[in-house]
């Protein structure tokens, strides 16, 4: 499944040599080449810049694939070592490489760094984790995909999308709903046509939380989630798999896992994400392996610590605090001063763009929860800068 599993090693080098006696500066390179092999995505090839500059790397060096291995049009770099006979690590050429969003996105975040005393920062894992909650279980689910062939073995790198219409009864006040999702390779949620966030790690579900308001009680609701499976050498399978949980205040519950009764195309038709669509002429998604089974095995927990794949965070004690958090999901952070007034910032590591975060309410553990704001469904950054009370 392309280049992800050699992708924790890297941070965890960096932590170590940071861990060392005595401390050496390190500048971290080839941490993630963008478009490796014509697949791997601009988005770890972001996240590896921040993974490394939040865990004590004093540089960090932008690559891709094109441009390390001077592709030419018409004159490709040829065979590399390691590789079978004959190929290469892919064809994009040098032209196309250096238009690559990857470059812009980890210049942004240089930028931010070095509108404070970067220099000085260490690493805090201890200062932000996932905030905590309870996760679906997948075990009634089914991995299913559209029905073509055997996906369980071999699917087109292609884009699949899928609805699953329910009724919520009139009268119903919802106290919770949450959305769990996995797919291979990656996938987009939306609830009602409202866009929930996205995947793109098939061996660690996603988990959404805080959607009750876009749910209608007394209508039909839907989920729709297009799920993409991206190319891959030999074998590639596709599949998707979620499970949807809503509680009443009442007590009663409503379950929805992904099976049989789900609907499946190859086309994106307008609308196709929203309740009011007519999917009569969809297929019947094909069920294709228990949760559990397959090539896929048991989904990994979604992160809830301060682990690799959570929020990364590194600062200044009572000055300024950096975190990166990996996913679109709410974060915990720790270790405030109760008497002290803080400023937060969300930073779009895509864009550069600064969003003034609501006043911080530091709780009486020291403990803020901070849920990203509306419209972020990818990675994003929090700045926290602590300022002194008149």
């Amino acid at each position: 499944h392309g280049q992800r599993e050699a992708v924790p090693v890297t941070l965890e080098i960096v932590r170590r040599s940071y861990a060392a006696e005595p401390v050496m500066p390190t500048i971290n390179g080839e941490a993630a080449y963008e478009m490796l092999s014509d697949t791997l995505p601009t988005l770890w090839t972001r996240r590896m810049f921040w993974l490394c500059m939040t865990n004590g790397a004093a540089g960090h060096t932008y690559g891709a694939n094109g441009i390390w291995q001077v592709n030419r049009p018409g004159d490709p770099h040829g065979p590399s070592p390691h590789m079978p006979a004959g190929t290469g690590y892919g064809a994009i050429t040098w032209e196309d490489a250096m238009n690559l969003p990857g470059s812009t996105h980890v210049s942004l975040g240089k930028k931010l760094f070095q509108e404070f005393a970067w220099h000085e920062f260490t690493p805090h894992p201890e200062w932000a984790t996932f905030a905590g909650r309870s996760l679906i279980s997948l075990d009634a689910g089914k991995w299913i995909w559209f029905p073509e062939g055997d996906p369980t073995q071999d699917a087109p790198a292609e884009k699949r999308y899928f609805r699953r219409s329910f009724a919520i009864p009139a009268g119903k006040m919802i106290k919770s709903a949450r959305l769990r999702v996995s797919a291979d390779n990656a996938f987009t949620a939306h609830v009602n046509g409202k866009a929930l966030g996205t995947g793109s790690n098939w061996q660690v579900s996603q988990q959404f939380e805080d959607f009750a308001a876009a749910l209608k009680p007394g209508t039909t609701n839907v989920i729709a989630i297009v799920a993409e499976n991206q190319p891959s050498p030999g074998a590639n399978p596709a599949g998707l798999i979620a499970g949807l949980d809503i509680q009443f205040d009442d007590g009663e519950s409503l379950k929805i896992d992904s099976d049989e009764s789900w609907r499946a195309s190859k086309s994106e038709p307008d609308g196709w994400n929203t309740a009011g669509f007519d999917d009569a002429a969809w297929s019947q998604a094909k069920a294709i392996a228990p949760y559990g089974q397959g090539p896929w095995g048991a989904q990994m927990d979604p992160p809830v610590d301060h682990t690799m794949h959570g929020p990364q965070s590194t600062g200044i004690p009572g000055v300024v605090r950096i975190t990166y958090v990996p996913d679109p999901m709410a974060i915990e952070v720790h270790d405030l001063d109760k008497a002290a007034t803080y400023v937060a910032t969300c930073f779009d590591p895509m864009t550069g763009a600064k969003t003034p975060l609501p006043p911080v309410k530091t709780g009486e553990n020291g403990s803020w929860t901070c849920p990203p704001p509306p419209g972020i469904d990818h990675d994003w950054v929090v700045i926290l800068e602590r300022k002194e009370n008149p």
